[in-house]
């Protein structure tokens, strides 16, 4: 995320910074933008659809949880072991879902648009 490049964490040891605090509440926004496209993209398609993205949500939040329950740990500058395996569930099940998503929506175009002949694809093009 971007939110890395702008407020990364610091090493454990290094006494919190408004960076540690910019970096949190901005993840958090993050995950609310994710669960709210998530949530809006499941009404649009199919049922089966709708299903797995619930499951995606319900992955979010356990997980998400789980990783919760160690940041009083990594607070106190106690190992976390398992906190970055919660992290990446989280962030590869969201992943996951956007290529699904690229999926539907390439199958409701019905094919991808066939190139032209100069080259440019009509994806997009007024009145194709």
């Amino acid at each position: 995320m971007v939110v890395t490049l702008f407020f990364p964490m610091h090493l454990r040891g290094v006494e919190g910074t408004l960076t540690d605090t910019m970096h949190a509440i901005l993840t958090g926004v993050g995950v609310l933008f994710m669960l709210l496209a998530i949530g809006f993209a499941a009404t649009a398609f199919g049922k089966r659809f709708r299903f797995y993205s619930i499951a995606t949500i319900l992955i979010l939040l356990v997980f998400g949880i789980v990783a919760g329950l160690d940041g009083s740990r990594l607070a106190a500058n106690l190992p976390t072991p398992w906190m970055g395996v919660w992290e990446r569930i989280n962030i590869f099940s969201y992943m996951l879902w956007v290529v699904v998503l690229a999926i539907m929506v390439l199958r409701i175009q019905g094919t991808v648009a066939p190139d032209d002949s100069d080259g440019r694809s009509n994806f997009g093009s007024v009145g194709s």
